[in-house]
């Protein structure tokens, strides 16, 4: 019998007088530390040098799982992204990044008819209404398109694609930008920025605030995608639909456009799954108006992603990025005096 062979039969013998001492005399010990001393004991009773007892090489290799006292895996492989957080803005500053350990890219949740639910968009304290009600109509058009842009990697990172252009005039090309789950939070649980979407069974639905941060990964900040921001210093964008189709969009200007116009357009892109998003007008000059269309949840300079169009009514319902105050019932009429444009996207070449 060679030593290998007796030391591990010897093993065998000695467990039973060796454990209860092992225990008793060294407190705390998790499996690895019996497992070695074990081999120790037995390579003792067999007269086996040092030299000759086989030991590991690896902490692992005497790693058990019963020795963990966390979710019973072997090692912690929860990983952070290589890039620098994205600065916060300016008057944020002093606020924290938690990690939504939690955190999921996408989530089903009661009453949604996929993963991926425009309703899911919930507008934080950064003016990005064109992006988050961007990524509502996108959800809505074809929600399938958002779910191909976010791979998580099972080890606390995603990887996000967006549609950049290279410069002003190129195609826009796929690029990936890899960010973990730590947002940006008002307080602990509740992100600064893009909300939460679903959540289930203990899990954060973070696809909103995922894009949001590759967006801002891009840019360098936060400050730097709000709305007056997300063109320049090198970047060129084209529009939410194409940031996240790779299509490019096309303006429809309302002052152009009679009642029946405005509804058809809003309602053949709703029928047809194309990505449409409509934008109100600047009325801080005109406080009567201003008040006539907060009085209907239409804020000025805002983005809305429009919902449903009733032909027979000459109504429109659109939904506002903040989560809340969405519009219901609006005439067509209101709409051409409160709104400026309506933005069409694409979802194939």
């Amino acid at each position: 019998m060679n030593h290998a062979h007796r030391t591990a039969t010897a093993a065998k013998s000695a467990a039973g007088a060796t454990t209860g001492s092992a225990r008793s005399s060294e407190p705390g010990l998790g499996n690895a530390e019996l497992a070695a001393l074990l081999l120790e004991e037995a390579a003792r009773v067999e007269g086996v040098s040092d030299e000759q007892l086989w030991m590991p090489t690896h902490p692992d290799e005497f790693k058990f799982a019963e020795d963990d006292t966390t979710d019973g895996t072997t090692t912690d492989t929860r990983r952070q992204q290589e890039l620098d957080l994205p600065a916060l803005r300016p008057k944020h500053e002093g606020k924290e990044y938690e990690d939504f350990e939690n955190g999921v890219a996408f989530a089903k949740g009661e009453g949604d008819a996929h993963v991926v639910d425009p309703h899911d968009v919930d507008q934080g304290a950064l003016g990005d209404c064109y992006l988050i009600a961007g990524m509502a109509a996108v959800a809505r058009a074809d929600p399938g398109l958002i779910e191909d842009l976010i791979k998580d990697n099972g080890d606390g990172t995603f990887d996000v694609d967006l549609y950049i252009r290279p410069d002003r005039y190129a195609r826009p090309v796929r690029t990936t930008t890899t960010v973990d789950a730590r947002l940006a939070v008002k307080y602990s649980g509740t992100p600064l920025y893009a909300g939460l979407g679903d959540q289930v069974d203990g899990k954060d639905e973070l696809w909103p605030a995922l894009i949001e941060k590759a967006l801002a990964q891009q840019k360098g900040s936060y400050d730097l995608i709000s709305g007056g921001n997300i063109n320049g210093d090198g970047f060129h964008y084209g529009g939410t639909s194409e940031l996240l189709t790779g299509q490019r969009g096309s303006y429809l200007s309302t002052d152009s456009m009679d009642e029946d116009e405005a509804l058809l357009y809003i309602g053949m892109a709703l029928e047809d799954g194309v990505p449409v998003v409509a934008s109100s007008r600047n009325l801080k000059d005109d406080p009567d108006l201003t008040r006539e269309a907060n009085a209907q949840n239409v804020y000025w300079n805002h983005a809305y992603a429009p919902e449903s169009v009733d032909l027979d009514a000459g109504t429109v319902d659109l939904q506002n990025p903040w989560g809340s105050s969405h519009v219901d019932d609006l005439s067509a009429t209101d709409f051409l005096r409160f709104y400026k444009a309506i933005r069409l996207g694409a979802t194939s070449a």
